[in-house]
């Protein structure tokens, strides 16, 4: 009898520890965030052109790299962001390319704008060129498990970019 308590006892005891596991595996594929739902978002916040609204698509303690700048917070993107649109009013971000995978996302965008306002730099402001830009990007981005972007890497020729301001030879 003592044997036959024993061996049911194991067998609940594996049991149990086996449907825990499941239920931890269920809860952490519910935790994984969508990423093409994610995607879609950012695709419509960066198409409205608000800074705000595009900074807020940032963890709190994001990083940005882009060419010649690496920028740490949220509070540091929107500005970031803020002086890209008043540089260029009509900035127009268009999506030729998104990919997710695991958990970041990379899009292939067409970006284009007028240099009608002044362009921050960290080597200082750039008076207005007047001048329409076109370029390609990519952009790269780690989401965390909350669908914000925790890192954000974008490429770009700044070299051609510098040559359409009318800046570079």
């Amino acid at each position: 009898m003592k044997k036959l308590i024993m061996i049911l006892s194991l067998v609940i005891l594996l049991c149990f520890t086996f449907s825990c596991q499941q239920g931890e595996e269920v809860a952490e594929e519910k935790a994984k965030v969508d990423l093409n739902n994610v995607a879609d978002n950012i695709v419509k916040v960066y198409k409205s052109v608000d800074a705000a609204a595009m900074a807020n698509l940032y963890a709190e303690d994001a990083i940005l790299i882009v060419p010649g700048e690496v920028l740490r917070g949220r509070d540091a993107l929107q500005k970031h962001i803020e002086s890209m649109l008043h540089a260029f009013p009509d900035l127009k971000i268009e999506f030729l390319t998104v990919l997710p995978s695991g958990n970041h996302i990379v899009f292939e965008q067409l970006v284009s704008g007028t240099n009608t306002g002044p362009l921050s730099t960290p080597e200082g402001e750039i008076p207005p060129t007047g001048k329409k830009v076109e370029f390609k990007a990519v952009w790269i981005g780690r989401i965390s498990p909350e669908g914000l972007i925790e890192e954000d890497r974008t490429y770009f020729d700044s070299a051609d970019f510098m040559k359409q301001l009318g800046l570079m030879k």
